[in-house]
């Protein structure tokens, strides 16, 4: 997901800000961190990768936030990474138009109202055709995942809360797993959500005029997100979607 979102370095090749949904203890915005080092690196006469790159993870979990920030301190990026406690249904202390990229993993299917959040992050991010959103998920295997899938499809529903539960101790939790995948929806079906909301977010234009006046003016986009790929994985249990927001 990293790699597709930042398109393997490209992302760096300018000043970007990057927003982690569903960050939880901070795994995948140190590897945007990690991602945009490397870029710097590859490319040392740019003076951009990591020094003009920042990450912001949200999560509606203190605990795991205070854990993920033990770790940013460990790997020496707090001057890259920041983690904050948020909704991604309710962003409300994010600008308008303000991210060049964003990512949710494992979040998505435990977020109630999903279009409110696909709504959120489209608002957050910028539509200059560059910006991209990956959302990586589980779901349950169809049937034109063949027989794999069918085994992918038995071990989601039996082997992973028994085993879980198990180790963990936690049983209720790992039955809220299983009941989460199933109730989640088909590929199609999520993609059809994503490309069928309706968005909208005012934005405030300032223009200079002849004289060197400032002028401002509010517009109000709408618009939603353009799909441009689900890749599958792990027997069509896990799918990538990658996106591209657009406003009309």
């Amino acid at each position: 997901m990293v790699k597709a979102v930042t398109s393997d370095g490209e992302l760096f090749a300018r000043e970007s800000k990057v927003l982690d949904l569903a960050t939880g203890t901070g795994d995948v915005a140190i590897l945007l961190a990690n991602a945009a080092r490397e870029a710097a690196a590859a490319a040392p006469a740019t003076p951009t990768a990591s020094s003009a790159t920042h990450v912001l993870g949200v999560d509606p979990s203190q605990n795991m936030l205070s854990v993920g920030r033990d770790k940013i301190r460990e790997r020496g990026l707090e001057d890259v990474v920041t983690l904050d406690i948020g909704d991604a249904r309710n962003l409300v202390d994010l600008q308008t138009n303000d991210f060049d990229a964003a990512t949710m993993s494992f979040g998505i299917r435990n977020v109630p109202e999903k279009d409110k959040a696909l709504c959120e992050i489209w608002r957050v991010m910028k539509k200059d055709g560059r910006s991209k959103l990956g959302i990586l998920e589980f779901s349950e295997p169809g049937p034109e995942a063949g027989i794999l899938g069918s085994v992918a499809r038995l071990f989601i529903r039996t082997v992973v809360p028994v085993l879980g539960a198990a180790l963990s101790g936690a049983p209720k939790e790992y039955l809220h797993l299983q009941n989460s995948i199933q109730e989640f929806p088909p590929p199609e079906k999520f993609k059809a959500l994503m490309e069928g909301i309706d968005c909208s977010a005012s934005v405030e234009i300032t223009a200079i005029g002849e004289d060197g006046e400032k002028t401002k003016r509010v517009e109000r986009n709408t618009g939603a997100f353009r799909v441009e790929e689900i890749r599958q994985m792990n027997f069509g249990s896990v799918q990538l979607y990658l996106a591209t927001p657009y406003a009309s």
